[in-house]
């Protein structure tokens, strides 16, 4: 059901810039009749893709939707009065420099939301991405662009006979189309695999995150499920062992400073002491004790009898047999979900964010990523649910030196929709960015191991408990895009803004 349709999208926009080129005409202007049609046609757009965010809260999916479309509508809507003020070729390269931009943008501001990220749309046709080691996601998404407008103005010439120009633009469009392609196919084919084999086991325990995660099964009793999970499929050979995103009940990080002293802990050793040579990797609710004169974050909250403050934190945690732990906090959170925005200045909406179980209110964040140290070489990065979506962000990981990826997740949130499917597949993307075997341990799946060419090596079923091994293996070569990050993003930013300086000096000189 959820095969790759990439290919749709080198076309996809066509009758949408036909449309436009419709009402760029004198006699087929209407002031607002554009922006209509193009809010109508991205609020379509972003219902259809994340519906299933309605399943955690209607109104973020309503919110979150409507202020995509707004963005994504003024985008284009500046193209067409670019294109009208000035000329077509003006006014589709403003479209694609305000898109990229806005993409990359949509990776780094307050309110984060790249999950439509056209280039996002090839997660499941690694084969014709592999340059995307060179450029990223925004790769994917220039290439998009300029196929759907070179298309769409060879159509036009056909239609209005100008038929050497046509064969001129049909050529050109089938040189951007197939050559990243045919130069994919050549990269992939010749691609091998790097570094040393580690050998891997992810848990998929299955707690459904509405009924049981948070209400119908003890702390105990997950914990128990997912110790017999480890135990029926942990062997001598295993390296790494890979629980997903809040696997573990919540714990204070003092605790952590001292294992022996938190049961789930301690339950995690006695497993490991029989295999001396696996680490443990899992996520968890961390609390931490601020110390006495330390500055109070945004986030920070009191306790009961106002005797100290600490902070809450989604994280992941690795032990090995000697009992040693490292911990490492999410950085990029869930707006609404995990944190609101702008609570530093308005430090009242915190309350607002949406309860799910487990904590309310904003957690903490680190301000950047913590990589774990394994045996014989081994350096892990992990990240936690909503940070995969974001490259840049992998690829700092990557070029501080992780050899290996963990996606620790708990898609049970969306229960089978496109959702978990979508998820899974930007996990390829990254491998493809960073060159890096990733295991994508989930809740209630999809889990799985994609190697460095972002093929799907073994993936688990939606709804069951599970746990697969699988060697992988450990890169330490630096890509193109993990040296120089999302350097197109940063190129389009720069030459929106010029664009933008161009057309308010010509209002001016007006």
């Amino acid at each position: 059901m959820f095969q790759s349709m990439g290919w749709v999208l080198f076309f996809a926009l066509v009758p949408f810039l036909a449309v436009e080129d419709q009402l760029s005409s004198p006699e087929n202007q209407q002031k607002g009749s554009f922006f209509n049609l193009a809010f109508l046609v991205f609020l379509i757009w972003n219902v259809l893709s994340t519906w299933w965010i309605a399943y955690v809260s209607l109104p973020g999916m309503i919110i979150i939707s409507g202020m995509n479309t707004v963005l994504m509508t003024a985008v284009w809507w500046l193209m067409h009065r670019i294109r009208s003020r000035f000329s077509v070729r003006t006014g589709y390269f403003s479209l694609v420099v305000f898109w990229l931009c806005l993409e990359y943008m949509q990776h780094h501001w307050a309110i984060p939301w790249p999950w439509l990220t056209l280039g996002n749309g090839f997660a499941n046709s690694v084969k014709i991405i592999q340059w995307f080691e060179y450029t990223g996601v925004l790769g994917g998404s220039l290439w998009v662009l300029l196929a759907n407008i070179l298309i769409f103005l060879a159509a036009k010439s056909i239609i209005g006979k100008l038929y050497l120009k046509s064969l001129k633009l049909a050529g050109i469009s089938f040189i951007v189309v197939f050559l990243p392609l045919f130069a994919s196919l050549i990269i992939y084919s010749g691609y091998s695999e790097k570094g040393k084999f580690q050998n891997l086991v992810v848990l998929q325990p299955n707690i459904d995150p509405y009924t049981q995660k948070f209400s119908g099964l003890s702390p105990d009793d997950q914990l128990r499920k997912l110790l017999t999970l480890a135990e029926s499929s942990i062997s001598d050979s295993t390296d790494i062992l890979v629980a997903p995103e809040t696997a573990l009940p919540s714990l204070w990080e003092d605790s952590v400073q001292q294992p022996l002293r938190n049961k789930s802990l301690i339950a995690i050793a006695e497993l490991l002491q029989k295999y001396p040579k696996v680490r443990f990797i899992g996520g968890a609710i961390t609390q931490r004790k601020l110390d006495n004169g330390e500055v109070l974050s945004e986030t920070a909250r009191q306790s009961p009898d106002g005797s100290y403050s600490y902070d809450i934190f989604n994280s992941a945690l690795m032990i090995d047999q000697a009992s040693d732990l490292q911990i490492s906090h999410k950085c990029i959170l869930v707006n609404g979900v995990e944190r609101m925005p702008f609570q530093k200045y308005f430090s009242f909406i915190g309350k607002y964010v949406l309860d799910l179980g487990g904590s309310s209110g904003s957690l903490g964040a680190s301000n950047e990523p913590v990589l774990f140290s394994g045996n014989e070489g081994v350096i892990l990065g992990p990240v936690i649910c909503f940070e995969s979506v974001f490259g840049e962000y992998t690829g700092k990981m990557v070029k501080r030196g992780a050899n290996l990826l963990v996606v620790l997740t708990n898609d049970g949130w969306w229960k089978d929709s496109p959702g978990t499917w979508q998820h899974f597949g930007y996990s390829r993307i990254r491998a493809v960015e960073t060159r890096r075997s990733i295991a994508h341990c989930a809740n209630t799946g999809i889990s799985g191991f994609i190697n460095q060419r972002g093929d799907v090596l073994k993936m688990t079923a939606v709804n069951t408990c599970a746990a697969l091994s699988s060697p992988v293996q450990l890169n330490g070569e630096i890509t193109f895009f993990v040296s120089h990050g999302d350097y197109l993003g940063k190129i389009s930013t720069l030459l929106s803004v010029m664009v933008l300086i161009s057309l308010m000096a010509y209002r001016l000189r007006r």
